[in-house]
């Protein structure tokens, strides 16, 4: 996802520490995360996604193995400084200790490795290292599982335990705050919104969230449903790319080429229907270069590939993903709690599902071709 030809960026502080500070005491106390006596595998990443490890050491974990690497926004090293200076800050930095290798023999100790960034790809190599019963929670929904990612067949030949977040759960409502990301996206590119002529591209759920958010905001809105082929070539999106302020790109439930080469509508076919055409991305398969070629207004200044996001939740603000990797741990915490008093991994996950309606199964479930954990 990655491309060479990336500015390289410096590592962003996080804004408002003593907020995030009070945002991750709320979210451990809502969600009762206790990671007592039990050692987290996660990542320790720039921005927002800096707060996954003080996340899980606040919630008390004996120790928090966090694996950094280079990236387009920052160096290891400079992860590891930014992430020791805020831990010592908030005086929990004896509980957390950066990795910068995936070879590193600390991993076997984990209870629970977190499927993120910088711990993937979890492939067999690396299930291999892991203790008999350390379990992945996917800290997200099921349906967005990566087989590049995460080997779920390995993880099932080994018994290991793998549960997704409900994000739709009563206390997270995650989905609710990518309508705010279109908002934001909007507003970075000075289109006002209210009154404003907006096209949304797009099918399902994200979708949906999308136009009721703009629609709240009293904005005009023209939905072209990109789930059905057509729908931007017919006369009735002619009439709205026409007439449009902007629109608001956000299909991810189809890889099928958008806009652009091999794209149902050109570039140069939409420019020569509305020029001044303000473009936003959330996700979707949308050839970006192609319109800027053309002279349009693209945001953000990256498009993500088909079966990813633009931006995320964090991109406006710190709560809805504190809360998410909260409650991400939480599963995590119940199915190792469960491993530990001697259930089998298929024993736990059935378990944890029962127990709380955080968890997400993967179906169908099977144990096969491996030891019993």
């Amino acid at each position: 996802m990655l491309r060479e030809h990336r500015k390289k960026f410096r590592p962003q502080l996080i804004s408002s520490e003593s907020r995030c500070r009070r945002l991750i005491e709320e979210a451990i106390n809502q969600f009762s995360l206790n990671l007592q006596d039990l050692t987290i595998l996660t990542e320790a990443a720039t921005g927002y996604y800096i707060l996954t490890p003080m996340i899980a050491a606040l919630a008390g974990a004996k120790r928090v193995y966090a694996l950094t690497r280079d990236s387009v926004y920052g160096t290891a090293e400079e992860v590891r400084v930014i992430s020791a200076n805020l831990a010592h800050k908030w005086r929990i930095d004896k509980r957390i200790v950066i990795l910068f290798s995936r070879q590193d023999d600390r991993i076997r100790e984990a209870d629970i490795v977190t499927n993120l960034g910088f711990i993937r790809p979890i492939d067999a190599p690396f299930l291999s290292r892991l203790k008999p019963t350390a379990v992945i929670p996917l800290m997200f929904e099921t349906w967005e599982y990566r087989r590049a990612d995460l080997d779920l067949a390995e993880c099932r030949r080994l018994c290991i335990s793998v549960l997704g977040t409900n994000e739709h759960h009563h206390k997270l409502r995650i989905f609710e705050y990518v309508g705010l990301l279109a908002v934001k996206l909007l507003l970075d590119i000075e289109i006002e919104i209210f009154r404003s002529n907006i096209i949304v591209i797009g099918s399902g759920e994200l979708c949906r969230e999308v136009v009721t958010t703009l629609l709240a905001a009293k904005a005009h809105v023209n939905l072209l449903f990109s789930g059905r082929k057509g729908s931007l070539t017919s006369l009735k999106a002619h009439r709205a790319f026409r007439d449009a302020d902007a629109a608001v790109i956000v299909e991810h439930n189809s890889h099928r080429p958008l806009i652009g080469k091999n794209g149902e509508i050109g570039a140069e076919e939409l420019f020569a229907l509305n020029p001044h055409l303000a473009i936003t991305h959330i996700c979707g398969s949308v050839d970006r270069e192609a319109l800027e070629s053309v002279g349009f207004r693209c945001h953000p200044s990256k498009f993500a590939p088909p079966g990813f996001m633009s931006v995320r939740t964090d991109y406006i603000g710190p709560k809805p993903l504190i809360a998410l990797q909260t409650a991400g741990l939480k599963v995590g915490e119940e199915l190792a709690r469960a491993r530990g008093r001697g259930l089998s991994s298929q024993e736990a996950e059935w378990y944890v599902l029962k127990k709380t309606s955080l968890a997400q199964a993967f179906r169908p479930r099977s144990c096969t071709k491996g030891p019993k954990r």
